[in-house]
């Protein structure tokens, strides 16, 4: 056999200033692909102001006709919603940003700031302890679970209780399901698109077909998963609400209970956020259960992550889905809530096959993933193919890595003069500020480390509303 090599059909064809046509064609879908990837955005966040906008309408509503319980009810959620997400800028925006970060949170106009600084790559500030599209991701999750889902349950309740189904509070009810399901699709959508995130972590994200026409199917079954998520539960809530509310705690609580157990047994409790002490405690408690909510409501793949729930365990949330819708819809003795309960259960189940069948085949895995954080930190990092891949496990919290400190302390020990004296691009100064003291053994070393830049960023994050807990902080991780 000749070893000359065989020139794949198409390439070799030239195209305007002598460009491969393949090559402007692969160009022309990454521009496309960034667009739709703004679009969605922009979108997402003019959804989400606008169910805020029916929300109040609809409390409004409530008021005039003295319904007053699901009034209080809709303005309780939107608070909590808007509460926690102002302690989430304290926590994590330093105290020079504070006065401008929570006007965009109590102005409503946070969905669109956060859309807009992520559609235009805007840069991860100084002093911030989340990235730009971690600190939307949050946003949007606090959003769904203090408002959008408990907003379609208690909509749900009052067309139930009251029987009116004119055109205001189904439009709204509509509104904050089609919101959900959205956000929650785009999200997952947008993670696996990016394409930091695929080179970076190349065995979780990149399930997305290359192609635009299935990559746009496989956002319309991101999308009906969601939907039908939310629809199952609500439709659930509602008529186990009815026999009693301790039959509700039983089964939703119950289900919480379950998995906050499983992942404490597994040592798999500490969320992947570099907070440490109790307050690290109380912010992995409050956001596995967040998170948890999330994927329970409305299926969001992006949290099959082992640093999530894990990929098995978010399978199993929608098997359990329908075993819940499946169990209460008989309970209400009505024959039509039954036969449109089972077939949302049936086309949950067969969206989720087709998607499954949709996406790259070597990614199906991910979805029945059963390794805790610290495994899959381990194995990222061992099975890293670049220095800037390896570096991502700086970034997470140190607990789900300690199993590897050793190596990570070699790897830096063996690799830092070399970076000194190459500069690679990625090597930022808040990069180097991730670089902790104890895994650099020569003082002289770290100095040329942390230069003005490095010891200012140091400094502000001393400075910011959780100063010695966050653990970039160089006393906040010791030896």
């Amino acid at each position: 056999m000749s070893n000359a090599k065989v020139q794949p059909e198409g390439e070799g064809v030239q195209g305007e200033g002598g460009r491969p046509f393949r090559s402007q064609v692969s160009s022309a879908i990454a521009s496309n692909s960034h667009l739709l990837a703004k679009a969605e955005l922009y979108f997402t966040a003019f959804l989400s102001m606008s169910d805020m906008v029916s929300d109040l309408v609809m409390v409004a509503r409530y008021y005039r006709n003295n319904e007053i319980s699901f009034a209080l009810a809709s303005l309780i959620c939107l608070g909590l919603n808007l509460t926690i997400q102002s302690a989430g800028v304290f926590l994590t925006k330093p105290l020079d940003k504070q006065l401008k970060e929570q006007a965009i949170v109590w102005t409503l106009i946070k969905p669109g700031v956060d859309a807009h600084r992520v559609a235009t790559k805007a840069q991860t500030q100084e002093g911030d302890a989340i990235s730009t599209r971690a600190d939307m991701t949050v946003a949007r999750v606090i959003e769904m679970v203090t408002e959008s889902i408990p907003g379609t349950i208690i909509q749900a309740m009052a067309i139930v209780a009251t029987g009116d189904l004119s055109v205001t509070p189904v439009v709204s009810l509509t509104s904050s399901i089609l919101t959900s399901a959205f956000i929650s699709a785009q999200l997952s959508h947008e993670w696996d698109a990016s394409q930091e995130n695929q080179q970076l972590e190349p065995a979780f994200y990149g399930y997305l077909p290359s192609s635009l026409k299935w990559r746009g199917f496989t956002l319309l079954q991101l999308f009906l998963i969601a939907s039908l998520n939310l629809v199952i539960r609500a439709l659930s809530f509602v008529i186990l609400s009815q026999r009693s509310i301790s039959m509700v705690m039983m089964v939703f609580g119950g289900e919480l209970a379950l998995y906050l157990v499983v992942k404490i047994l597994r040592g798999d409790f500490q969320y992947w956020a570099p907070i440490y002490g109790p307050p690290g405690v109380f912010i992995s408690f409050m956001v596995r259960l967040l998170i948890k909510l999330c994927v329970d409501w409305t299926g969001c793949a992006q949290f099959r992550h082992q640093q999530e729930v894990g990929g098995l365990y978010w399978s199993f949330t929608l098997l359990l889905t329908c075993m819940i819708g499946i169990v209460a819809a008989p309970s209400h003795g009505d024959r039509t809530l039954n036969i449109i309960m089972g077939i949302c259960c049936a086309v949950l189940l067969v969206t989720y096959a087709l998607f499954l069948a949709s996406i790259e085949r070597k990614y199906v895995a991910t979805f029945f993933d059963t390794r805790t954080a610290s495994e899959y930190n381990a194995s990222c990092f061992l099975n890293a193919t670049s220095d800037e891949m390896k570096f991502e496990t700086l970034k997470v919290n140190e607990n789900l890595w300690r199993d590897i400190r050793n190596d990570v302390k070699d790897w830096l020990t063996s690799r830092l003069p070399i970076w000194l004296e190459e500069e690679p691009s990625w090597l930022t100064d808040y990069h180097r500020s991730l670089i902790p003291a104890w895994a650099v053994d020569d003082k002289a070393l770290l100095s040329r480390i942390r230069n003005k830049n490095v010891e200012t960023i140091l400094e502000n994050r001393r400075r910011s509303s959780v100063a010695n807990i966050i653990g970039a902080l160089p006393n906040a991780q010791t030896k």
